[in-house]
């Protein structure tokens, strides 16, 4: 199954705001942020390999890192 960039996208985008939201308590909250940085980086490398593949991409779609770049300058 082959999931477009906008998708990878928005499920990174997700992840990073359940992070941000996480608040560590005990064990089992930190358990759950490791999940979450393992879950982050593995939508990551799927969203650099799948950016390498020749995929027809719109003018909308760019790398990730443009973006949080953008959103932070």
């Amino acid at each position: 199954m082959k999931i477009s960039h906008e998708s990878l996208e928005i499920i990174l985008d997700l992840i990073e705001i359940k992070m941000n939201v996480l608040q560590i308590h005990d064990r089992d909250d930190a358990r759950e942020a490791n999940k979450l940085r393992k879950c982050k980086q593995e939508f990551l490398s799927l969203f650099n390999e799948s950016s390498l593949s020749p995929l027809k991409t719109s003018r909308k779609e760019r790398p990730l890192s443009e973006k949080s770049s953008r959103q932070n300058g």
